[in-house]
């Protein structure tokens, strides 16, 4: 059967910096293209119990037109320029299996169940409406994703950003070795590795600029509430440094004698995420040798801290924070200096 897919139109999302497409397509393409992608990526809660979507199942079979389904692929050079009608379509055929759904996977679900249930007959050439976004980064993708779904209970905007990193973020590329969240019986556990949980932490930390991401003395539907709203406000869409540059850093950091076991720590991880959306690049132009000397000089500098008066974990992340955030002022001084400015930010 020949592929059915119309490009309606091409537009930029200015905000986001993607590429916006609207599309017609039918449920033998759905069926045979998309409905794959629903086990691909856990990019959703899971599928609903079927009897939730009985109605829409013979409503589809009885010949409903459904809302229009979201697709999205992460593709930084896709985005450089606005292509033709032409160059989209194939484009999209040619990397549906890179696409992952945005929103729309229990109605792929209830589509393909309808389906099994009534193969003869089935309404196969129906129209199905589609919306694509080609966006440059993950980061931009989830301030969308959340600027749509805050506020929504099936499915938090904390939530959402944990699996998409858990996903997107292997974290093979920047080869950071990575404890498994699970190891298998007998297996040894990696020493000098990030565990997984620490480095979506730190995600966290870098989409919303707040070390303030799991406070235990807020409720956890309001801590994500606030989580949300700290990425909304952020000016994510305005910044030019990605997490893949951090990553990129943590990486270096991690290579680094004598800084390895710092940037492995919680705290101190998710206060340099949180800290280098501000800085990243100006770290990149720091030789490794004074990268040791920095960490050094803080590390002195905060063993001067009377932790009687303060929470050392709190007081950590924000002065790592504010330390990584404020690099070039902190390269210059000494001791004395540095342990007088943090003592007054923490």
């Amino acid at each position: 059967m020949p592929i059915t897919l119309n490009i309606h139109s091409v537009e930029h999302d200015q905000v986001i910096r993607s590429i916006f497409v609207s599309a017609q397509a039918d449920y033998a393409f759905a069926l045979d293209s998309l409905v794959p992608l629903i086990g691909k990526l856990n990019i959703q809660r899971e599928v609903q119990n079927p009897k939730f979507y009985d109605r829409l199942a013979r409503d589809i079979v009885d010949g409903c037109i459904m809302p229009p389904l979201t697709l999205a692929i992460v593709d930084p050079e896709r985005v450089q320029k606005i292509p033709t009608k032409a160059e989209v379509k194939r484009y999209i055929l040619n990397n549906i299996e890179d696409c992952f759904i945005l929103d729309g996977m229990q109605r792929l679900n209830t589509l393909s169940r309808a389906f099994r249930q009534n193969e003869t007959g089935f309404p196969l050439k129906r129209a199905l409406y589609l919306n694509v976004l080609i966006c440059g980064s993950m980061d931009l993708l989830l301030y969308r994703m959340i600027t749509l779904n805050n506020g929504q209970k099936p499915m938090t905007a904390r939530h959402q950003i944990e699996i998409v990193a858990s996903n997107v973020y292997d974290f093979e590329d920047a080869e950071i070795p990575v404890l498994a969240e699970k190891r298998k019986v007998g297996q040894k556990r990696k020493r000098g590795a990030f565990k997984k949980v620490d480095l979506i932490k730190g995600y966290l930390a870098f989409l919303s600029e707040s070390i303030n991401i799991d406070n235990d003395k807020i409720i956890q539907e309001k801590m994500d509430e606030l989580i949300a709203s700290k990425i909304m406000h952020s000016d994510i869409t305005s910044s030019e440094n990605t997490f893949d540059l951090v990553l990129d850093e943590i990486e270096r950091f991690h290579n680094i004698d004598g800084v390895k076991p710092w940037v492995l720590t919680q705290n101190n991880l998710i206060g340099f995420c949180a800290g280098a959306r501000q800085s990243v690049k100006k770290i990149s132009k720091i030789s490794d040798d004074e990268i040791v000397k920095i960490i050094n000089t803080f590390e002195s500098a905060f063993t001067a801290i009377n932790i009687s008066k303060i929470k050392l974990g709190n007081a950590r992340r924000k002065a790592v924070s504010h330390l990584i955030a404020n690099i070039s002022k902190y390269r210059k001084m000494d001791h004395d200096d540095m342990l007088d400015d943090i003592s007054q930010e923490i």
